[in-house]
């Protein structure tokens, strides 16, 4: 069986519960986290991929990603403005 070991806490500055773990590479985490949502869209609703893309807008350093995530979000919501919401046909 494979124990899960957990994180070292390396960063005194967190902005977590206290006693929390918090890595100091967490934005290259969330980045990463960020990035696999958008690339597997599909399967995740369109708020989460809002939200990765401005994860990915906020930590990247690369600034033609983030102008990308931040297009992509904003297409999103247009279209999440235009979808009906039920009601009579």
């Amino acid at each position: 069986m494979n124990a899960m070991t957990p994180i070292p806490y390396t960063d005194t500055n967190c902005n977590s519960t206290p006693g929390a773990h918090c890595p100091a590479d967490w934005p290259a985490q969330r980045l990463t986290e960020a990035r696999g949502i958008v690339a597997d869209f599909v399967h995740h609703p369109d708020s989460l991929i809002v939200l990765a893309c401005r994860a990915i807008a906020a930590h990247s350093p690369d600034p033609q990603e983030c102008r990308e995530a931040l297009a992509l979000a904003g297409l999103l919501i247009c279209l999440s403005r235009r979808k009906r919401k039920g009601g009579g046909a």
